[in-house]
Order: C-alpha cells, then sequence, then structure tokens
C-alpha cells in the first residue's frame, strides 16, 4: 500500500448530539473507501440513532459522560487504522485538508495540526471579543503562528502506542466544565518522546462559531477554567505569561487591549487559584489565616 492511499479513521468526539447531523454527512463525503469513521458519543447512546448516520458510520458511545480525554483515548484504542484524524463536532474540513494530514502522518509524522479559522456570526462582534480571545473559541489568530490543536489533530496511534502517551485525563471538557489542554499536553508528550510533528503549511479549517460562545460569561468561564487546566499540567507560570501575551496581542487600540489583558489574565489568575485551593486546602487555610493575623496587626 502506498503512503497516498493509506486509510485513516476520522472521528468526531462529541457530546453535542445536535451537532452531529450536520457535523457526520459532511465528514463522510471527504472520506476515502477504505477509511474508518467514527461518531465517539460522550454520553449514552440514548441521545442518538445509530440509523440516522450512513452504514459505513460506527458509533462508540460511553456509559455516561467520561469527558473528551478519556473519549479520545478510547478511538485510539479502538480504531481499525494506524492513523487517526480528529476532528471537533463544529470543525468543518475540506477533502484538501484531510488529504495533507494523510500524507504527512503517511510520510512519517507523528502528529499534525492545522491553522483553524474562525467562522463567526453575521452580526457584530463584542467589544471584549477580539483576535486575542479568539483561542478561547478554539481559532488560532491570524497574526501568531499556529499550533498544533485538537479541533483537527492527526496522531499516529501505533508511535503513540509505542512512546506510551495518549490523553490527560484530567484534562478536557466534560458536560458540566470547560476544562482545555488535553491536546497540546498530548502534543508536548509525543515531542518530548522524540515524536515528529507539524502544522500542515497552507492549510485551514474553519471553525464554526455560534453566538452563545460569544457571551462574555462563556469567555471568563473559558478562561478560568483555562487556569484550572495550567494547573492540572503543573503549568502554571508559562501559562500565564502566554494566556497574558495572547489577550495583549488584541487588534485593537491599547486602552482597550490593556483592559481586556487585565480582565481575561486575571481570570485565568483565579482559575489557578481556585484549582490550587481544591488540592491544598490545609495550606490554602494557613495562608489564609496569616493574611488575617497581618490584617490584624
Amino acid at each position: 500500500m502506498t503512503a497516498e492511499t493509506a486509510p485513516i479513521t476520522l472521528a468526531i468526539c462529541s457530546n453535542r448530539p445536535a451537532l452531529l447531523a450536520r457535523a457526520v454527512p459532511a465528514l463522510v463525503t471527504i472520506a476515502r473507501p477504505d477509511d474508518e469513521v467514527i461518531v465517539a458519543l460522550d454520553e449514552r447512546l440514548s441521545a442518538i440513532d445509530p440509523a440516522d448516520f450512513p452504514p459505513r458510520v460506527r458509533v462508540l458511545a460511553n456509559d455516561a459522560n467520561r469527558g473528551l480525554s478519556f473519549t479520545r483515548n478510547r478511538v485510539l484504542k479502538e480504531c481499525n487504522t494506524r492513523f487517526v484524524l480528529f476532528l471537533d463536532d463544529d470543525i468543518v474540513a475540506t477533502s484538501e485538508a484531510v488529504e495533507s494530514a494523510r500524507a504527512a502522518l503517511s510520510h512519517g509524522l507523528d502528529v499534525v495540526g492545522a491553522r483553524i479559522t474562525a467562522g463567526l456570526p453575521d452580526h457584530y462582534r463584542p467589544w471584549y471579543f477580539t483576535a486575542g480571545q479568539l483561542h478561547y473559541v478554539g481559532c488560532h489568530n491570524p497574526a501568531l503562528p499556529a499550533s498544533i490543536w485538537g479541533g483537527f489533530l492527526g496522531v499516529d496511534v501505533d508511535h503513540a502506542r509505542l512512546l506510551g502517551v495518549d490523553f490527560d485525563e484530567r484534562l478536557g471538557r466534560t458536560a458540566g466544565t470547560l476544562g482545555s489542554a488535553e491536546d497540546t499536553t498530548f502534543v508536548r508528550a509525543l515531542k518530548a518522546k522524540g515524536g515528529r510533528h507539524a502544522v500542515l503549511r497552507d492549510v485551514e479549517v474553519r471553525h464554526i462559531i455560534h453566538a452563545d460562545r460569544l457571551a462574555l460569561t462563556y469567555l471568563l468561564r473559558r478562561a478560568f477554567w483555562q487556569g484550572r487546566s495550567e494547573f492540572r499540567r503543573r503549568d502554571i507560570c508559562d501559562g500565564l505569561r502566554k494566556e497574558w501575551h495572547r489577550n495583549w496581542l488584541s487588534d485593537c487600540l491599547i486602552p482597550q487591549r490593556i483592559t481586556l489583558a487585565a480582565l481575561f489574565g486575571s481570570t485565568v489568575t483565579a482559575g489557578v487559584a481556585w484549582e490550587a485551593v481544591a488540592h491544598y486546602p490545609l495550606l490554602a487555610a494557613r495562608a489564609w489565616r496569616a493574611v488575617a493575623r497581618w490584617h490584624s496587626v
């Protein structure tokens, strides 16, 4: 079998059944006949009817909401091909993007990604949403280099198994959280063990952003969970510096940029602090008593 015709598994991991009616048929149309198409549902199968999908679609359903990392790990374990391409349920990919990922993996890369652009609603952006906040909705800032993110993530499964790398199940989203960083942590672990990686050159996919994700409450909650995730993966200092840098590089005037960097940066910091208290309650209580004593002097 030549590298150009190597089959891959195209996998959507989702706990949003309403989005699958569009996402799955679109994915099937760009899959080759020898590719595997998996829908990994992160909840009970009763949420969807597999008969609604084309016959070639294989449905994996968890017994309950177990989180995005658990679901991705399940795909890595149960897929029938060497290569997997993960796509979010609101990503619009082209056959050219899929073929580029297939070729890159077949030629020896262990993990690949693409630039993810924002498909925004047809109305004005709120003042607090600029290029500096695009990463909170899973899109790359067009002014910055792209990283490999989970919205479009290709993996050499055999090599990941050989290196003992999988998705950290302390990270990533569940039904009730906006956890993150499972994708970048996975890529970092592969790189640390010698895995070869690349963002595909001149390849873009579009991320459909629904209006509810432009709400300030959502973006702040997302930033808060970013801080919690940075704590969980023990990347606090670099994580806070990265978040400040991203929010600072906004396409707006300096006063607005300062406001947004302070607003979102402090929210990320609050997430770090929350997670620290949750993990070290005794230490937090001692610190609180020390502050109280200091104020009483």
